[in-house]
């Protein structure tokens, strides 16, 4: 094998022709993309969220929280944004319609800690600026400029069964006002 200057040239040919060669595989790959659309995934602002199964909701007592988990997701360009959030149900009233039923939201109106639920107390405390709330959501001390902010609850089947049924807004935080995020 010769160092002259065929070689380098033959170097640069290959080099050139390797990185041409990624290019024309990146930009095919790209441009299919365009043509296939993604699929389109549940979205925070699209309606209700089922909660919990009714049945399992027949023996909460009253006045004490029952802390769930939920999944929420949001389509943002190609991609699909899924967060857990945690949800507090409390009964208020007896029986078995939405509005025996109180959801809050666990995030702190002052600063956007989320909310604990200490049951020897009966009462929500937030851990960053002691913030105290009754077991029904209202402030009772501290920081918070408004009580827990309440979401919208609904009752509907699902699955051949009825189920609490959520729609999760977030708030403003740092306001008395309760004043949604993003102006829905």
């Amino acid at each position: 094998m010769g160092n002259g200057p065929d070689s380098d040239d033959r170097r640069n040919f290959l080099r050139i022709s390797v990185i041409g060669g990624i290019a024309v595989i990146t930009g095919g790959v790209g441009a299919v993309s365009a043509f296939i659309p993604p699929k389109l995934g549940e979205s925070v602002g699209e309606g209700p969220q089922p909660l919990v199964p009714m049945l399992k909701l027949g023996a909460l007592v009253k006045d004490k929280p029952l802390k769930l988990q939920i999944s929420l997701s949001a389509r943002d360009g190609w991609r699909l944004r899924t967060r857990e959030q945690l949800v507090y149900i409390v009964r208020i009233a007896d029986g078995e319609d939405a509005a025996a039923f109180k959801v809050l939201n666990p995030i702190c109106s002052h600063a956007g800690c989320t909310i604990d639920y200490h049951e020897k107390d009966a009462q929500f405390v937030c851990p960053c600026h002691g913030a105290e709330f009754k077991s029904d959501g209202t402030k009772t001390k501290g920081p918070a400029p408004r009580d827990m902010d309440p979401l919208e609850a609904s009752i509907a089947d699902h699955n051949g069964q009825p189920w609490l049924f959520v729609s999760w807004q977030d708030f403003v935080i740092g306001t008395e006002e309760r004043t949604v995020r993003g102006g829905a």
